[in-house]
C-alpha cells in the first residue's frame, strides 16, 4: 500500500484564507499622469499603503498594462492582478502577464432575483428576531475613553470599537466592526478591517486624513467639503464609501 503524507508533514499545503485587498480604479491612459496622481495619493498618506496589495480596475480606459504595472510596483505597492476586466482588458492583461481576478459577487444579482421570486416552504419557521440571539453570538467591544494622540494606533479586532474622545491627525484607529467617536476625527478610521462591507463609522466631527471600509477608502482631498466638521455616518454601498450627515 502507497504510503500517505498528512498535512502536517507535507512541505507544500494550500489553505484558504480571506484577506482585504484595495482596489485601484485607474480611468487614465496617460502614463505619465497615472504615475503623478498615484504618487500624489501615497504622499497624502505616507506609509499606510506600503507593500498593500492591489487589483487593478480599468472601467473606461485601457493604459499600457506592462507600463501600469511598473508604476504601481514603483510606487512600493504589490500588484495581484486585474479585476473584472472585458475581453479586451483580458486579453492585454494575458499580454503583460497579469493575472486575471473575478469579483466573488460578480454575477449574483440574477440568483439575487431568483431567490427573492422563489416561493417561501409552507413549513419554515419564522425568522429568528435580533434578540432571540445567543449572548455568545456578540462580538467584543473596545472602549477608549481618553484622546487617541498623533502616533498612536488603536485595534478593534473582533468587534466595534467607540472612542468617547477625539482622535488626533497622525493617530489610527482600527476595527473589524464599527467605529464610534463621540468627539472629532482627524487622524485615519479604518472599520470593517477584516473585510466585514456591513461595518459603518459614526462620527460626531469629521475631519479625517482617511477613512476606509473594508479596504474601500478616501482620502482627505476627496472628500466633500460639505460633510466636514458635521455629524456624519460612513457606510459602503457598491464598494463605494458612501458620506450622509446625521444632525
Amino acid at each position: 500500500m502507497a504510503g500517505t503524507t498528512t498535512a502536517a508533514a507535507a512541505g507544500v499545503v494550500f489553505k484558504g484564507r480571506m484577506m482585504t485587498i484595495t482596489v485601484l480604479e485607474v480611468r487614465e491612459t496617460d502614463s505619465d499622469r497615472i504615475a503623478k496622481q498615484i504618487d500624489d495619493q501615497l504622499k497624502r498618506t505616507p506609509g499606510f499603503f506600503s507593500r498593500m496589495p492591489v487589483l487593478l480596475s480599468l472601467p473606461d480606459a485601457l493604459p499600457d498594462l506592462a507600463a501600469l504595472g511598473n508604476i504601481v510596483r514603483d510606487a512600493g505597492l504589490m500588484l495581484v492582478g486585474v479585476l473584472d476586466p472585458n475581453e479586451q482588458v483580458a486579453a492585454a492583461a494575458a499580454d503583460a502577464g497579469l493575472s486575471v481576478i473575478a469579483s466573488p459577487t460578480r454575477g449574483s444579482n440574477g440568483a439575487e432575483r431568483a431567490r427573492k421570486s422563489a416561493p417561501e416552504p409552507k413549513d419554515s419557521p419564522p425568522p429568528a428576531r435580533d434578540n432571540d440571539a445567543p449572548e455568545s453570538a456578540k462580538t467584543p467591544t473596545r472602549l477608549v475613553t481618553r484622546p487617541v494622540r498623533s502616533g498612536q494606533q488603536i485595534y478593534a479586532r473582533g468587534g466595534d470599537l467607540v472612542i468617547a474622545s477625539s482622535v488626533s491627525e497622525g493617530a489610527e484607529i482600527l476595527a473589524d466592526g464599527h467605529i464610534h467617536i463621540y468627539g472629532a476625527l482627524r487622524g485615519r478610521a479604518l472599520a470593517g478591517a477584516s473585510g466585514d462591507t456591513q461595518a459603518r463609522i459614526f462620527c460626531r466631527r469629521f475631519e479625517p486624513d482617511l477613512v476606509a471600509i473594508a479596504g474601500c477608502y478616501k482620502v482627505a482631498d476627496a472628500i466633500d467639503e460639505g460633510v466636514r466638521s458635521r455629524a456624519v455616518q460612513v457606510s459602503l454601498e457598491h464598494d463605494n464609501l458612501t458620506i450622509e450627515l446625521q444632525e
